[in-house]
């Protein structure tokens, strides 16, 4: 259960119970600080963590435009579902507390029937959750309480596939594309179709001649941490910003009409054919196979370096399956694959490097 305070000037570390001892240490060394939220980034392990500062007023700055932007009120009951010591989580308790509406804890060990039950019986109305979780909805065929109004879906990237067989069960999908660096949300869609992605009004950004996003917000993170050989070294968010306040993230967009387009990491940009495309494709072409398939949860598309094109796709599988079909549906790319034991995941669901 978490202890979350409000409006005070102590800072606060919030974190799985694993890291405790160097939480305690790291917080020690950030005490110059005051009124912030300590996190650890999603998927940090204890060799050399890493995470945030945030301070409680960019939460709030960035939980207030997400109510505003979904016109939310007191009356709406918030579910949360992802865990509290991640900003997925901690930005559902702030937007919570700033409407004075209810919050249900709907974490603990994930149950995709229980939690339905849960949000039938509480009559929850908005909730967010990763697009794992959105599979195991749609694996069980289980349909949306009457009350839900929206299912933010972040924290990953969601197929077009899984989305619309989720809302053809009667879940309002709402995509989004957010970080840590502006407290959660950046851009969401309004409406379940089509799932356009607009930028929330408390950013401002611009995009570079590489794709590269620049965001400029109230709700920019203070530092980034990481500890290592027993000491804490801290880069300051400002320290990183261009002339103008602009912070460079590590992904590639476009935007167009006003909507954003999330290509994927700076890194993932693959040229096949002369052509560059973006991992996020790649990885809707695959999860849409996986769906079709029953292999959902079991193929993983990785960028890796090729000494002939530079970049080349592989395919990491848990679970034997025919890799022919998988080279048509993909093709012309070229595919290589990789078996693995098994798929080790971070709390949030994605696949750990």
């Amino acid at each position: 259960m978490f202890n979350i305070k409000f409006n005070q000037k102590e800072n606060q570390f919030l974190h799985h119970e694993r890291f405790k001892d160097i939480a305690l240490k790291i917080k020690r060394e950030l005490d110059f600080l005051e009124n912030h939220f300590f996190l650890f980034s999603s998927g940090t392990t204890s060799k050399d963590p890493k995470g945030y500062a945030v301070s409680e007023e960019a939460l709030f700055a960035n939980a207030q435009a997400v109510n505003e932007f979904f016109n939310l009120t007191q009356d709406d009951v918030w579910g949360l579902t992802l865990p509290w010591f991640h900003i997925g989580g901690l930005s559902v308790i702030a937007r919570a507390h700033l409407l004075n509406a209810k919050l249900v804890d709907l974490t603990g060990k994930w149950n995709p029937h229980s939690w339905v039950e849960k949000l039938h019986q509480e009559k929850v109305t908005i909730t967010t959750v990763v697009p794992t979780q959105i599979y195991d909805v749609v694996k069980n065929q289980l349909k949306a309480p009457p009350t839900l109004k929206f299912i933010i879906v972040g924290g990953d990237f969601l197929s077009n596939e899984l989305a619309g067989r989720a809302i053809d069960l009667g879940w309002p999908v709402i995509k989004t594309f957010g970080m840590t660096e502006v407290c959660s949300q950046l851009a969401s869609s309004k409406t379940i179709t089509p799932p356009s992605l607009e930028i929330l009004p408390i950013h401002q950004i611009k995009i570079d001649a590489d794709k590269r996003l620049w965001v400029k917000s109230k709700a920019m993170y203070t530092l980034e941490f990481i500890f290592k050989n027993e000491i804490v070294s801290t880069t300051n968010a400002k320290d990183r910003c261009d002339q103008e306040g602009y912070f460079p993230t590590n992904d590639l967009v476009e935007w167009k009409d006003k909507e954003l387009n999330h290509l994927g990491r700076i890194d993932d940009l693959i040229k096949i054919n002369g052509r560059l495309t973006s991992v996020n494709a790649l990885k809707d072409q695959l999860y849409t196979f996986a769906l079709k398939n029953n292999l959902y949860g079991h193929l993983e598309l990785t960028i890796v370096d090729n000494p002939r094109s530079s970049k080349s796709i592989e395919i990491l599988h848990d679970k034997e399956f025919d890799q022919k079909s998988l080279i048509e549906y993909f093709s012309p790319s070229v595919i290589t694959f990789r078996k693995v034991d098994t798929f080790v995941r971070t709390d949030l669901g994605k696949l750990k490097k």
